[in-house]
């Protein structure tokens, strides 16, 4: 069956497709294997939280889809690509955090009940917190660097880092899978996948569901739609940057006048000229000019 269209898995619903549905646990088992310091029995052991694909998180433009799943030890972890980073990520993702931390507090319940929660951004272009592929940042002591917990936990995954021909590393294996992992994610190539999937049994599951994606009419409707959203959305950000930009500057005349009219105002009121000729000459309302 010929294929109708390509998939980049930077896309936040094919990402979701692949990674978020039960039949592919086993494969988003394999990538947080490599992420993670968590023993893999635990996390064999996980719960996808939201599994089903909501047609306004598609098309909405408050939509978001990540991958929200559960450990057999209480731990909630969610995941989301993001292609470009912004400067308000850093506090956008804070804020995700702090509510996935909170909403699962019953009233009356013990804070001790408080899940260990930890949130994961793939991010496409732009990261610039630091240089590395992988970051990971917890609440720390200044001086000391001693953890003040460990149910904060943010992880970065730069995927600019990755290069699908880069010179031969030594990495430990556990590095080497997720460096492949962030390979197979950020590639458009199908190439490139499928030479991935030869060394991999669950790049080769993953890349499976996604040339079974390619091949259908209703998730190449859905695929598109998100592309669309994506496109509409970064539209928003630059019209809203630019009426930003213009109704500033206008705003900026507008005070500059303002300024002015009161300083002519202040200098003809020390010269004893009357509030009446002063109104005459600024446009001031009395009151303003009596403020003076």
């Amino acid at each position: 069956m010929e294929k109708l269209f390509h998939i980049t898995l930077r896309n936040d619903y094919a990402f979701k497709r692949v990674f978020g549905v039960e039949e592919n646990k086993d494969v988003l088992q394999d990538l947080l294997e490599c992420i993670l310091d968590i023993p893999p029995e635990s996390i064999a052991a996980l719960e996808l939280l939201d599994k089903e694909f909501h047609k306004d998180s598609i098309s909405d433009k408050s939509g978001i889809l990540d991958v929200k799943l559960s450990l057999k030890n209480n731990t909630i972890i969610d995941i989301e690509i993001q292609n470009r980073w912004n400067s308000e990520f850093v506090q956008r993702t804070i804020f995700y955090w702090a509510k996935m931390y909170t909403e699962n507090l019953k009233t009356g319940e013990v804070y001790t009940k408080l899940p260990k929660c930890i949130t994961i951004n793939i991010v496409g272009e732009g990261f610039d917190l630091n240089n590395l592929i992988h970051s990971e940042y917890n609440v720390v002591e200044k001086h000391l660097n001693d953890k003040l917990s460990d149910e904060l936990e943010i992880h970065f995954l730069n995927l600019a880092k990755v290069k699908e021909q880069e010179e031969h590393i030594e990495y430990d294996e556990k590095k080497k899978k997720l460096y492949n992992w962030l390979m197979f994610i950020k590639t458009d190539s199908q190439e490139v996948r499928n030479m991935l999937a030869q060394e991999s049994s669950m790049m080769a599951k993953a890349n499976a569901t996604i040339n079974i994606m390619e091949m259908s009419p209703k998730e190449k409707w859905l695929y598109e739609n998100r592309m669309k959203y994506e496109h509409d959305k970064a539209s928003w950000k630059h019209i809203g940057y630019q009426e930003g930009v213009t109704q500033g500057i206008q705003k900026g005349f507008a005070d500059g006048a303002y300024q002015n009219k009161l300083e002519t105002a202040k200098l003809l009121k020390q010269l004893g000229d009357s509030s009446q000729k002063i109104e005459q000459v600024t446009g001031l309302s009395k009151e303003e000019i009596e403020k003076l």
